[in-house]
């Protein structure tokens, strides 16, 4: 834990004085003053604090209020109430609302000051540490790896404040970040744990299939409806549905989602009856849903709808320190059963490569790459030779690339045909299955790299993707499907 943020709040500016010095200059605390409660709450919804010193009577609140706020939105946060105004009953009032402990003014006795800011600090860094072994345990059960100083446990510890809230979530984050484990992660911590999480990609199928997906069809509906089928609303009654690349969803599809949201309801497709559903909506993209909206292919009410909090997940360019956390959980999860006990791990030359790496496929990316590193291994450490050609030059794959096949990909087939023919010519023990498993993986990955830059380069238009692609929207939606997985 680095050193705890505190906040004073007083009026008299004598008293905020007073606790700068004492904490800034005495004890090396960093210290925010506040003089009113219009002050307080801009800072509080700027920064994170760790211990408030909130005084009970303000120009323009008071702090049984500002007390209640806090608690409300950063219930890791001490507060002490400070009063001039000392009685039993506000100083009950404030303990039964969560205050750690009240002071009186003035602070006749520093001793007794030090004492109880003492005993505040270490409740704030035993928070923290009970904080740090729930994500630990939480974490290690969905996959999600990361350094101590993650800006990713920021994210997790905020993914549980709201899965126990009955609200809508709006994922953010680039291909290959692990937007649906977050989203299963929010759905296990939630109290809708114990019914379905159903997850759709809205991407992956055309708009008539779309639709019977998720709200099912009547018998007779259309052409090969043979009996009715509920659709997935249906299914994860209780439950959540992660609706992944919403972006992608046709004006039609947003309208009928936006009347769920709304109202609850929905009708079969050929349906006449409305059906009532209880369902927690989480939604991922990897564009901006706001771009989208200006650019009107996106309903600017079915974002407000969706977007109650918005979750952004960094890529992993931008928290390289959870790369090795990464890797060593992939080495692990891709070990046989008998060999566990071995300690493979990567040479310190594969390490800087890996960690200079700007890895634009993120997670999904490191993770298809580490697969490969394990099919080439000859022992429990892994060279260079073990790593893909393009990671050396530290740079993302395919850059600036036109559509057809890249060069790297060209590249890694010959080296992974190279290598396969000199195990065999030299009758090596190799894991064909896991070879061809790993081999697998890359080339998914990099068709993924393909078409998601492509996208890119049409403005995410399917269509103009597809054409240039030279295959059809259907095909392309079938590969981003299933390379992605």
């Amino acid at each position: 834990m680095n050193k705890p943020e505190i906040l004073v709040i007083d009026d008299e500016v004598e008293v905020g004085t007073f606790f700068q010095y004492y904490l800034e200059e005495e004890k090396n605390y960093p210290v925010a003053v506040a003089n009113s409660g219009r002050e307080a709450r801009e800072l509080l919804g700027s920064r994170s604090f760790d211990l408030a010193l909130v005084d009970l009577k303000l120009p323009d609140t008071d702090g049984i209020s500002l007390l209640r706020e806090i608690k409300e939105n950063n219930p890791g946060c001490e507060v002490i109430i400070m009063t001039g105004y000392s009685t039993i009953k506000s100083a009950v009032e404030a303990m039964k609302l969560g205050a750690f402990d009240y002071i009186d003014k003035p602070f006749d006795e520093l001793e007794e000051l030090d004492e109880l800011l003492d005993r505040a600090l270490q409740s704030v860094k035993n928070k923290h540490r009970y904080i740090n072994e729930e994500l630990d345990r939480l974490t290690s059960e969905f996959g999600i790896v990361m350094a101590e100083n993650s800006p990713m446990k920021d994210l997790l510890i905020l993914c549980k404040k709201v899965a126990t809230r009955k609200i809508s979530v709006l994922i953010e984050g680039e291909t290959g970040t692990g937007k649906e484990v977050l989203a299963r992660f929010i759905h296990a911590n939630s109290p809708r744990a114990g019914h379905p999480f159903i997850g759709v990609n809205c991407g992956a199928l055309t708009e008539t299939l779309l639709e019977s997906e998720l709200f099912g069809h009547e018998k007779g509906a259309f052409t090969g409806a043979q009996g009715m089928r509920p659709g997935i609303f249906e299914v994860a009654h209780h439950g959540t549905l992660f609706l992944d690349e919403i972006g992608e969803a046709t004006p039609s599809i947003q309208v009928k989602l936006l009347r769920v949201l709304e109202t609850g309801e929905f009708f079969r497709v050929g349906g006449s009856r409305p059906i009532k559903t209880d369902v927690r909506v989480l939604a991922a993209t990897n564009t901006s849903l706001r771009e989208a909206v200006k650019d009107k292919l996106f309903r600017e009410d079915l974002l407000y709808r969706l977007d109650v909090v918005c979750l952004c997940i960094p890529p992993l360019r931008q928290r390289p320190m959870d790369i090795m956390p990464l890797a060593g959980y992939f080495i692990e999860k891709n070990l046989p059963e008998g060999e566990k006990h071995l300690k493979v791990a990567f040479s310190p030359e594969a390490v800087e490569i890996l960690q200079k790496y700007d890895w634009p496929g993120n997670v999904r990316e490191l993770s298809n790459v580490v697969a490969r590193a394990m099919a080439f291994r000859e022992g429990e450490t892994m060279g260079p030779e073990c790593l893909p050609r393009y990671l050396a030059a530290g740079r993302g794959s395919f850059p600036d690339r036109g559509p057809g096949t890249p060069p790297e990909m060209e590249e890694a087939v010959r080296d992974w045909a190279r290598r396969l023919t000199e195990a065999v010519l030299s009758r090596k023990n190799i894991d064909l299955d896991a070879f061809s498993r790993a081999l697998k993986r890359e080339v998914d990955g990099m068709i993924r790299g393909i078409i998601d830059h492509t996208l890119e380069k049409t403005g995410f238009s399917q269509a103009g993707a597809a054409k240039l692609l030279n295959i059809s929207p259907r095909t392309l939606r079938y590969l981003r499907n299933e390379r992605g997985k």
